[in-house]
């Protein structure tokens, strides 16, 4: 006897309904916290009755995909993440990781059971580090990203099965959890110490792309003038290094500015990893630091660098402090996926030495023991690309 072919309700039951609604929010097609299709519009698209389209969404509310809210319906939620690993992914370039934060954040998740796993965005780029992770059951991710805008589209999908954590600076594109530092506060403070000082022309250089960490630094040189009474002048600003470029600063605009009888008596870096180039062209030019030109810079330098016999003025990270809050909102997303994104601003202190002119009894840290007396005709290029990079 011939079989006979299945009815339509029974290749669309409820739990193939279920699943396709559930990928259908995976994928972002209903967006988290957006209404599902009404029961009369779902028994339309799947030709089914209604107590099937009540069963698939009975269905998907109790796997946590989708919530029952009385009067509205049923409203799409963030599934439940299944970690097949205590691995936590760490992204970022392995040429210029942030060593420091890696290995205390390291040490935090060893605690909790935790394997904190190094995934090199230079050789996956910054998404395919994050599905690289997401395909082998990371239990979460902490992107450090070296790119202004990542893909959408291919980090929304990522969200919604692994906890991501974006460090330092925002993954601009999708809204994450972000543990940051206050880098317009730090910025600003770095400007009023050196006006107190009574340096009235400071200049600016680094590095300027599209993070928006070194936008906020430079609106705090701003700002920090204006609050000081001093005018910035748009010739001041001598960035040295874009984005797109080799890790090889191009220091000419700064060297020609320091090389001008009204040249700046003070300068912010607003990147601590291009120091070895910036005393550099400070020498080039014939200058001394302090006595000609004071300097402060943003972050924490590793190994410790100095200007030949005095120490660097630093606004500085505290790197403990940011891996403790980085494993405690990591652990609370592993936990509570449906807790909506979160920015932590961790504060910054300013750690005075002797670049910046002001006597020593006003510093708060002596110069490291282990500093490297810069310059010494430079660091090649190399060298610079193994320095801890802070921005």
């Amino acid at each position: 006897m011939a079989r006979r072919p299945r009815r339509t309700k029974d290749l669309k039951g409820a739990p193939l309904i279920a699943l396709t609604l559930r990928d259908r929010i995976r994928r972002g097609e209903v967006p988290i916290g957006a209404i599902l299709p009404t029961e009369r519009e779902l028994q339309a698209e799947f030709g089914v009755s209604r107590s099937t389209v009540r069963r698939a969404l009975a269905l998907l509310v109790g796997s946590g995909w989708a919530e029952a809210s009385p009067n509205r319906g049923v409203i799409a939620q963030h599934g439940p993440i299944e970690a097949r690993t205590r691995n936590v992914a760490f992204i970022d370039h392995g040429d210029g990781m942030q060593r420091d934060l890696f290995f205390a954040v390291g040490r935090r998740l060893q605690l909790q059971g935790y394997h904190l796993v190094h995934v090199d965005s230079r050789i996956h780029g910054v998404e395919g580090g994050m599905e690289y992770a997401a395909e082998h059951g990371f239990a979460g991710a902490l992107v450090w990203s070296k790119v202004g805008y990542p893909d959408a589209a291919r980090i929304q999908r990522l969200t919604a099965d692994m906890p991501v954590v974006a460090l330092d600076h925002s993954l601009q594109t999708v809204a994450t959890d972000l543990v940051t530092v206050d880098n317009f506060g730090g910025a600003r403070e770095a400007v009023l110490h050196l006006a107190r000082l009574g340096r009235r022309r400071i200049a600016v250089t680094g590095m300027m792309d599209m993070l928006e960490v070194n936008h906020q630094r430079f609106s705090g040189w701003l700002i920090g003038q204006f609050d000081a009474g001093l005018r910035p002048e748009p010739r001041d600003i001598c960035f040295c290094l874009t984005s797109g470029l080799p890790l090889r600063p191009d220091t000419l605009a700064l060297e020609r500015r320091l090389a001008d009888p009204d040249r700046p008596d003070a300068l912010f870096l607003m990147n601590d990893f291009l120091l070895p180039n910036v005393l550099a062209a400070v020498e080039r030019c014939g200058l001394r630091v302090p006595e000609d030109l004071a300097l402060v810079a943003f972050g924490r330098t590793w190994p410790p660098v100095r200007a030949k016999d005095v120490g660097i003025t630093m606004v500085d990270i505290d790197w403990e402090e940011m891996a403790e809050a980085v494993v405690e909102r990591l652990l609370l997303r592993i936990s509570r996926p449906l807790l909506p994104p979160e920015t932590i601003r961790l504060p910054v202190r300013l750690t005075v030495r002797g670049s910046c002119g002001a006597p020593r009894s006003e510093w708060t840290e002596e110069e490291p023991e282990q500093a490297i007396p810069l310059p010494a005709c430079g660091l090649p290029s190399e060298a610079i690309a193994r320095m801890d990079r802070t921005s």
